[in-house]
């Protein structure tokens, strides 16, 4: 065999190991593709069909129902201009909640629920937790409000509790790290000037006396997180 003839066999070979090499990444890549679309794809359904539905077809009445169903309730949140009209449950660990449902079912979504640090809506300051779903569905909508067109025209909201019903005015929002103590530290008085200074938006410079954070993911694959905050006011008993 002449050098040349050699020298095309083991470019051959050496073709055809490539070849199966690329043939095994295509492969990879498309089992890649094949898994985001169908995780997406579960999401937006997951998210629509919430919306549509209700997972566990659950709908605000009453709170002896609602604690009937489950005891961790602790309130009924609403906030205009959004999809937002949940109930919020607390437990001991803040993972609870993370893939179940109110109801008590698996559900990727989770459940709107009060931070565990927190003792109740009494507190200076309280944070409630939730998913960013597709769709707007649980806390999918509170990025709308790093929007500074949204913001303005959407700042109202209702906090139903067992024991009292408050009105929601939202005062700023913007992008913290889920790190942040001073953002993430429960029961303990906002750092309002902070929250200030590093907010997208802001309605007033008044330090509120009663504040309300609801929190969720940037959907950006990072510690990033979308933070409401909110002013409880107008307190009255419930009916």
């Amino acid at each position: 065999m002449s050098e040349k003839e050699v020298l095309y066999s083991r470019l051959g070979i050496q073709f055809r190991r490539w070849r199966k090499i690329n043939v095994w990444i295509d492969r990879v890549l498309l089992s890649i593709l094949l898994f985001l679309i169908v995780f997406v794809g579960s999401g937006l359904i997951d998210g629509f069909l919430f919306l549509e539905e209700g997972i566990g077809g659950i709908r605000y009445h009453s709170f002896d129902q609602l604690l009937e169903i489950n005891p961790d309730t602790v309130a009924w949140l609403t906030m205009d201009g959004t999809h937002i009209d949940h109930p919020v449950v607390r437990s001991a660990d803040n993972f609870d909640y993370l893939d179940k449902s109110f109801d008590g079912k698996y559900y990727a979504g989770g459940t709107l629920f009060m931070d565990k640090d927190n003792t109740g809506f009494e507190d200076v300051y309280c944070i409630i937790h939730g998913h960013h779903m597709a769709a707007g569905a649980m806390f999918g909508d509170l990025s709308k409000y790093l929007d500074p067109g949204f913001f303005e025209k959407n700042q109202a909201g209702t906090l139903l509790t067992p024991q009292y019903d408050y009105d929601i005015k939202v005062f700023a929002s913007g992008i913290f790290n889920a790190y942040d103590n001073r953002i993430y530290r429960a029961g303990e008085a906002a750092a309002t000037d902070y929250v200030k200074e590093n907010s997208v938006n802001l309605r007033s410079t008044e330090t509120p006396a009663h504040v309300l954070a609801l929190s969720t993911c940037l959907d950006d694959m990072t510690d990033n997180r979308v933070v409401v905050f909110c002013e409880l006011v107008n307190r009255r008993a419930h009916r």
